[in-house]
C-alpha cells in the first residue's frame, strides 16, 4: 500500500536527515511528489537541547508550513515511524496539504500524513513559529542522533507533557 508522508523539517531536501529518504538509508519506496504547504496553520518550532523541529498540533495557530511530500509504502512507513517514536514521541496524523506547481495552475487539495508532537509542554507554544524549517534557524544547529550524549529519551521532558524530569523510562 501506498501513503503520502508530508515532511516539514530534517527529512527535507538539503537538511540533515534526507538520507533516511534517498537511497542511502531508505528502506523501501520512498518517491519524493513536490512541494506543499498544510492546509490549516500549525506552530512549527524549534526545541529542545538537539535542535529539534516539532509540529505542534495546535491547528489555527502558526503558520501554513511548507514542506515535502513523499510516497511511501508499508516498510519506509514503519521504517519512518521507528525513527520519529511514533506513536511515543510524535504521532502520525492525517494533513491536508495545498500544492501549487506554478502561478498559472490552479491550487490542488491532497491528504496525507505527518508527524505532529501532540502531547507537548505549554511552553512550546512561545517559541517563534516558521513558516519553514531550515538547519541552523536563529543560529541553533540540529544535533544528529549520533552525536547527542542521551541515547534514550530522558530530555523528552523537555518537549513532552507525559514525560518528567529525572524519568528513565517513558510512559505511554
Amino acid at each position: 500500500m501506498v501513503h503520502l508522508v508530508f515532511v516539514y523539517g530534517t527529512l527535507k531536501t538539503g537538511e540533515p536527515n534526507i538520507r533516511y529518504m534517498t537511497e542511502e538509508f531508505k528502506q523501501g519506496l520512498c518517491e519524493f511528489r513536490g512541494l506543499a504547504h498544510t492546509k490549516e496553520k500549525f506552530p512549527l518550532v524549534v526545541a529542545s537541547r538537539y535542535n529539534i523541529p516539532y509540529l505542534l498540533y495546535k491547528p489555527g495557530t502558526g503558520h501554513h508550513v511548507e514542506g515535502e511530500v513523499y510516497a511511501v509504502d508499508d516498510i519506509q512507513l514503519e521504517y519512518l515511524d521507528k525513527l520519529e517514536n511514533h506513536p511515543r514521541l510524535y504521532t502520525r496524523q492525517p494533513v491536508t496539504l495545498t500544492t501549487k506547481r506554478d502561478e498559472n495552475e490552479a491550487m490542488e487539495e491532497i491528504n496525507a500524513e505527518a508527524y505532529f508532537l501532540v502531547n507537548y509542554q505549554p511552553e512550546l507554544l512561545q517559541l517563534p513559529t516558521l513558516e519553514t524549517y531550515k538547519d541552523l534557524v536563529n543560529g541553533k544547529k540540529y544535533v544528529l542522533h549520533k552525536d547527542r550524549e542521551a541515547k534514550n529519551p530522558t530530555w523528552w521532558f523537555e518537549i513532552h507533557s507525559d514525560y518528567k524530569e529525572g524519568d528513565t523510562e517513558f510512559r505511554s
